[in-house]
């Protein structure tokens, strides 16, 4: 991404007061992958994790009807620090082409900080981990609530390997 459009973006989103910082210090991630489960009522159709990306991602497909005509594409990227991925975020605001996209704060707010397009995708991190959730059947689903899940179940691995 060029200088400018990366300005563009840190100031169209309120980066200064969002980039390099969580709200509970240093956590972290390690070997994020889809188990499957995460999603009651949705079935994970495939999931492939490419290692020569920088970071790591992981794209996925989630199938909730029968004929496919509810999909949803989750991709996840697994980042080095916040501060990785507070760029990946600004990486991937920079390639959404819609104007409507903007940043949730508040009890809206999904991870540490999330963006959304109406109901219909939603970009977040928690920790080090990036998540991008989109539709991609013929029938439009919302996507915030099925976010929110993906959300608990980052919390819930981060506390767990905070105990270990």
């Amino acid at each position: 991404m060029q200088a400018t459009q990366r300005r563009f973006i840190e100031q169209r989103f309120g980066a200064k007061d969002w980039y390099g910082r969580g709200p509970r210090g240093r956590r972290m991630v390690k070997e994020f992958g889809f188990e499957g489960s995460e999603l009651v009522e949705w079935r994970l159709e495939r999931s492939h994790r490419d290692e020569g990306t920088k970071p790591p991602s992981i794209h996925s497909i989630w199938r909730h009807d029968e004929a496919g005509n509810e999909l949803l594409a989750v991709d996840a990227f697994e980042c080095a620090s916040v501060k990785a991925a507070h760029d990946q975020l600004i990486e991937i605001l920079g390639d959404l082409e819609s104007p409507l996209v903007e940043r949730r704060t508040g009890k809206n707010q999904i991870g540490d900080v999330s963006f959304v397009l109406n109901d219909t995708m939603v970009l977040f991190a928690r920790a080090n981990i990036v998540l991008l959730i989109r539709n991609a059947g013929r029938s439009v689903v919302k996507v915030g609530v099925t976010a929110r899940v993906f959300d608990k179940a980052l919390e819930r691995r981060i506390e767990s390997e905070r105990k270990r």
